[in-house]
């Protein structure tokens, strides 16, 4: 909607509502200015009226306007509100001038669970993190970077078919990875995968980790690098894809949700335990338990810092095994529906999800049907399967 159209309304509005008010029909059209009390009573209300629609246009005008106040008379006076931008991961809105990945697509990395590769790095950047089991009950993450792009993210591993169906649905996403399966590789040339990997990319090993644990536990990359490499191979631009339905916080007072652990298999060393921060509206993580059986937190190696997001969802999936497969590896039914909980703003909600096909958005639903509204802030994802719904306890 243009400042002119916007001009006209609030005038046609102000005529209008100040002829209702102040005069009768007959009065209407006269002279009014030797009525100094309903002068001073005119400009009060034309005040009053001019400002709520001014909210109202700015309320309802998107995120990408350059606003004026209808007060403005041009020059000096005229006040313009920075352009806003929402992330269409987090929801989260920023100015236009202060950030850098208007013109990105999401990047993802395939990162390390394994009890050795801990701490990681990079995963406190994370606009979304999918965590699902990629074998013998060892999870293994995905994660999703728009917000922030780190300059160190690992350790590395390989990908699977199955987290692959999760690239495709954000924007077709870059994707960093270091191995697949015959499964996942057939999905890269075929469907096909924006692989870095494939594309050349190049990594490190931390020498310092070398000294401590297995090889395969020890490989980082520059995420700002991968960037760069796949504006060369083409990958540059946005990738479109749905974003989810956003709201403000609105945390509860009664009944709160303060714990929430999740047995992907069973209880030990991957299993995933979320606790409300009450203070920031937020869920803290922690992964696995120490010899006291307490929880252990989840740091980003790093900063030190803590991993916490605003979203938390568990879904549940059709686990089961690839037929033939001589390493027994896993598929995980991610097209289709099924149930779930959302954890947010300190309750517990139980949800449904929908996927249409590969290359469509998941997207959940409260058992009324109503499309679940998100708090703006960082997801987790932890993908469990369906036979142990009764092992995800809050």
């Amino acid at each position: 909607m243009s400042i002119k159209v916007v001009d006209k309304i609030f005038t046609q509005m102000y005529i209008k509502c100040m002829d209702s008010l102040l005069y009768t029909p007959l009065e209407r059209g006269k002279n009014r200015s030797n009525n100094p009390f309903k002068i001073v009573i005119s400009v009060l209300l034309a005040v009053t009226v001019l400002m709520g629609l001014f909210l109202l246009f700015l309320n309802k005008s998107g995120s990408s306007k350059t606003l004026i106040s209808p007060f403005a008379t041009g020059g000096d006076e005229v006040k313009k509100i920075e352009d806003l931008v929402s992330n269409p991961i987090t929801g989260e809105i920023f100015e236009r001038s202060k950030v850098t990945w208007l013109d990105m697509r999401p990047l993802g990395a395939m990162v390390n669970n394994h009890v050795d590769a801990r701490p990681q790095s990079g995963l406190i950047d994370a606009d979304v993190v999918y965590e699902i089991v990629a074998e013998g009950g060892i999870t293994r993450f995905l994660a999703f970077f728009l917000t922030n792009t780190p300059d160190k993210i690992g350790p590395i591993r390989s990908t699977r078919e199955y987290y692959l169906v999760l690239v495709k649905e954000l924007g077709d996403a870059m994707l960093m990875h270091i191995g697949y399966s015959p499964q996942a590789l057939e999905a890269i040339e075929t469907w096909p995968v924006r692989s870095l990997s494939r594309g050349g990319a190049d990594f490190w090993r931390d020498e310092e980790r070398m000294k401590q644990v297995a090889i395969e536990h020890t490989a980082y990359v520059d995420g700002k690098y991968l960037r760069e490499l796949g504006d060369k191979l083409g990958w540059g631009g946005v990738g479109n894809f749905v974003s989810y339905k956003f709201k403000d916080d609105s945390p509860t007072t009664t009944d709160v949700v303060s714990n929430i652990s999740i047995d992907f298999w069973y209880k030990g060393d991957y299993s995933a335990i979320f606790k409300y921060n009450s203070a920031n509206n937020t869920y803290l993580r922690y992964m696995g338990y120490d010899e006291n059986d307490s929880p252990v937190p989840h740091m980003d190696n790093e900063t030190g810092k803590q991993i916490e997001v605003k979203n938390l969802i568990v879904q549940f999936v059709t686990e089961s095994s690839i037929a033939g497969d001589e390493k027994s590896r896993l598929d995980y039914q991610l097209v289709g529906s099924g149930d779930g909980v959302v954890f947010i703003d300190g309750k517990a909600i139980k949800v449904t999800w929908s996927k249409a096909d590969r290359d469509s958005r998941t997207l959940f639903y409260d058992l009324s049907g109503k499309e679940m509204e998100f708090n703006r802030g960082k997801f987790w994802i932890s993908i469990v399967p369906d036979r142990n719904m009764s092992q995800v306890v809050y």
